[in-house]
């Protein structure tokens, strides 16, 4: 071996040495300073659909409140405020959630099957969505019942589904009603109850024949501006898109979700719910166990002081606290009969639409609610 060859070896020989011997006083002090912490490393991330509405307000409240509801056991810290967020139980860091804006279930059906998400606070039909395209999709509890309302531009004076009805079968042309994502619980209703009451619904444009139009806003974002571009004559939407409408004095509310046809079906009706991807779900259950503790302390809380959390949502999502009040939606993870048959309901409807041509297309929910649904963590 050559002189020049031997130097070069010792030298790198002597720099490895140098920089491991480095890195080790760096990883002790950053663990003595409390920067770095033991398996850190390691930390699971979870990456969570949300959006800035109260229909994730569950979430939302979770976040904001963060060490205050240390005394429960489960808490959120943020990282990075309305975007990363450590889960913490018992003290012990159990995960890192990453949460990330969406326009709306129908988007997040995709991004889960995709692998992009992890879990979602959406609508559950926008999770039968996911899992008629073939995702593992499960959901673990839910996180509010109610909340939708068909919205007039202000000054209409439509009220009741009597006045709607009449207003549409008059209208010249078919009636424009806006939506903000093709799966979602809004969408599903208003064209159900619509079909019901014998009207012909279509989102064809050219077709003069029909009595409603249904047009797609392509996202929640965009419902608010609707009637200023004259995009549609009426939406559907959750809450708090149809009480900001009224506040702002942009829209009035014509129907609230009880009020739909057939009468008494929409009462104390699923929405939005937790779900998640089933492997997942498999590999840290401990997370989903803890995220569903979490939920349920959080709904529990937001019934126990109202006026607390008017507030707090009000300032996160940018609305007043009257718009917040006044919003037809309870928060719970509680499984009802009465929410088991809505779900029941959803899936048959969704069957009679045409919403699902993948894999439950030939499907009974009998069969698959089994897969359907992962309650294990709310019977803990």
């Amino acid at each position: 071996m050559s002189k020049r060859r031997s130097m070069f070896l010792l030298v790198l020989i002597v720099s490895l040495v140098f920089t491991t011997a480095c890195n080790s006083n760096a990883k002790q002090e950053a663990a003595a300073s409390g920067t770095e912490k033991p398996g850190e490393a390691e930390t699971t991330v979870i990456n969570m659909a949300w959006g800035f509405d109260l229909h994730a307000g569950i979430m939302l409240t979770a976040a904001s409140k963060g060490e205050g509801f240390k005394d429960t056991g489960i808490w959120l810290k943020p990282i990075v405020e309305k975007e990363q967020y450590e889960l913490y139980k018992d003290g012990k860091k159990l995960a890192v959630i990453n949460t990330i804006l969406t326009k709306g279930s129908s988007e997040s059906a995709v991004m889960l099957g995709q692998k992009q998400l992890d879990c979602a606070v959406n609508s559950v039909t926008g999770m039968m969505s996911a899992k008629d395209q073939g995702t593992d999709i499960q959901v673990l509890c839910p996180i509010h019942v109610d909340g939708i309302c068909l919205v007039f531009p202000s000054g209409s004076e439509i009220k009741g589904w009597n006045q709607v009805a009449e207003y549409i079968k008059k209208s010249e042309n078919p009636v424009k009603i806006g939506y903000h994502s093709p799966t979602s619980a809004p969408r599903v209703v208003i064209e159900t109850s619509l079909r019901q009451a014998n009207l012909k619904v279509t989102e064809d444009p050219n077709d003069n024949s029909a009595d409603v139009l249904l047009v797609d806003l392509k996202g929640s974002k965009n419902l608010l501006s609707a009637f200023t571009g004259n995009l549609v004559d009426a939406w559907v939407a959750p809450s708090h898109y149809p009480e900001a409408a009224e506040a702002e004095g942009i829209g009035s509310i014509a129907l609230k979700l009880n009020e739909f046809p057939p009468e008494g079906q929409w009462y104390d009706f699923p929405c939005c719910v937790l779900a998640a991807r089933g492997e997942v779900i498999s590999k840290h259950p401990e997370v989903f166990d803890a995220l569903v503790d979490l939920f349920t302390n959080t709904a529990k809380w937001m019934g126990e002081n109202k006026e607390e959390t008017s507030a707090l949502l009000s300032e996160i999502i940018g609305v007043s606290e009257d718009a917040v009040k006044s919003a037809s939606i309870v928060f719970t993870t509680q499984v009802s009969d009465k929410w088991l048959e809505g779900v029941d309901l959803y899936y048959d409807l969704l069957k009679q639409l045409d919403k699902l041509d993948g894999d439950l297309k030939e499907r009974d929910f009998v069969e698959v609610k089994k897969e359907f649904y992962n309650f294990t963590f709310l019977n803990n």
